[in-house]
């Protein structure tokens, strides 16, 4: 493969975006992208793509691809190719460039074209080769994708079965009715009343208890260690310090303690205690929490009850319920008062035994992104340069 020098304007000329305020935008399924990603839908599209999206304003440098028709608003540049193989070439590319940080001296951070046109790069001298290249890092970002989606769909499904069992009591008011619940054994459904009785949360199944989160819960509140314990070489423990270290489920580490004050096990669901609060994770493996971080699991220790239900609840833990005030914070006590309708013991291993091995499915396909994504990140710099044989990345790839 012979490379070439360039400059990133001779190969992919930004093209300015196009603006279509909210107020023009009809209902669609055309995507629209600003520089933060896909802000929303839009009858038409236009750019016939597929292109990638540079943030021009705001999130200045963010590169952002779409294998569709869009519509980049003014906030952004755009670049289109041929084919879709040099398209996520230049994609990975310009990523690699540092566009981010080269905010203009303006009122408004911006990127300016001529400055980043004026970047030198080293590409393949031809197409065919530059299309070899972008398929083969395109797949790691694929099956990122296709993992992240059936996650999604994973989530969805406990979320399902947690909200049929436990909020809208499907199973009773199917037995209720003399009606076998359905896509439930004999025995699980078995441990269902059929009868619904008031309470002070209205009404609930015969049996189960209005109660508040401090009597089934254990609710650690985080500690933030002494600033001069952190660090990023791995010494310690990990520590998470709020939910800038969110993910999809579990946080990622970037910092350690060596002098941890609160801690959190594995399995234990994290949320956010300020601002905005009732963001959630699942600690992967045990670690340090600071003041931003609350760890909670049911005194069941089913992990799986303890994270549906907090799915179930965080959109409730930002306002206070009676004033609708939105918390800037929550503390134990606040937390310790969260009404509920408690089910018996036996109900909540039923539902352990039933959704357990879904999440078992989301942590094995995120421990496969966590890999794919650093091979990926590994590869990138090496193929981009020529230092790595397109060859060997393959090889490496199909281990993966």
């Amino acid at each position: 493969m012979n490379w070439v020098e360039s400059t990133v304007g001779e190969y992919c000329p930004f093209v300015y975006g196009k603006s279509l305020p909210k107020a023009k935008r009809n209902e669609g399924n055309r995507p629209v992208y600003g520089s933060n990603g896909q802000v929303d839908y839009h009858d038409e599209y236009y750019v016939q793509g597929p292109g990638i999206i540079i943030g021009r304003k705001g999130s200045v440098g963010a590169i952002h691809l779409s294998e569709e028709p869009f519509w980049p608003i003014d906030t952004t540049f755009y670049v289109i190719k041929e084919s879709i193989g040099e398209l996520w070439f230049t994609y990975y590319l310009l990523k690699s460039l540092g566009l981010e940080g080269m905010n203009s001296d303006s009122a408004v951070p911006g990127l300016n074209r001529d400055n980043a046109h004026a970047l030198p790069i080293r590409i393949p001298e031809h197409a065919t080769d530059r299309e070899q290249l972008g398929n083969e890092l395109a797949l790691f970002d694929r099956k990122i994708s296709l993992n992240t989606q059936t996650n999604q769909t994973l989530e969805a499904m406990a979320q399902a079965i947690f909200k049929s069992w436990f909020v809208d009591f499907d199973p009773v008011k199917a037995k209720m009715q003399g009606k076998q619940p359905e896509g439930m054994d004999a025995d699980t459904a078995a441990l269902f009343p059929d009868k619904l009785v008031e309470s002070e949360l209205g009404l609930i199944p015969e049996g189960w208890e209005a109660s508040l989160m401090g009597e089934h819960f254990n609710i650690t509140m985080g500690q933030s260690p002494k600033g001069e314990t952190y660090n990023e070489r791995g010494e310690g423990i990990a520590f998470f310090q709020g939910r800038r270290d969110f993910g999809f489920r579990y946080p990622s580490v970037r910092v350690y303690t060596t002098d941890p004050k609160r801690f959190a096990k594995s399995g234990d669901t994290l949320i956010s205690v300020r601002a905005p609060v009732g963001d959630k994770n699942m600690a992967a493996i045990d670690c340090c929490i600071g003041r931003g971080i609350a760890a909670i699991r049911h005194k069941s220790n089913s992990r799986s009850f303890t994270y549906a239900f907090m799915s179930h609840v965080e959109k409730n833990l930002d306002d206070s319920g009676s004033s609708g005030t939105v918390f800037s914070s929550i503390n134990q006590k606040e937390l310790k008062k969260v009404s509920f309708v408690a089910p018996p013991q036996e109900l909540i291993e039923a539902f352990h035994k039933t959704v357990d091995p879904i999440d078992q499915n989301v942590e094995a396909l995120s421990g496969e992104i966590e890999s794919l994504s650093l091979l990926r990140d590994t590869l990138l710099p090496k193929l981009l340069s020529g230092e790595l044989p397109l060859e060997q990345a393959e090889k490496l790839a199909e281990v993966s």
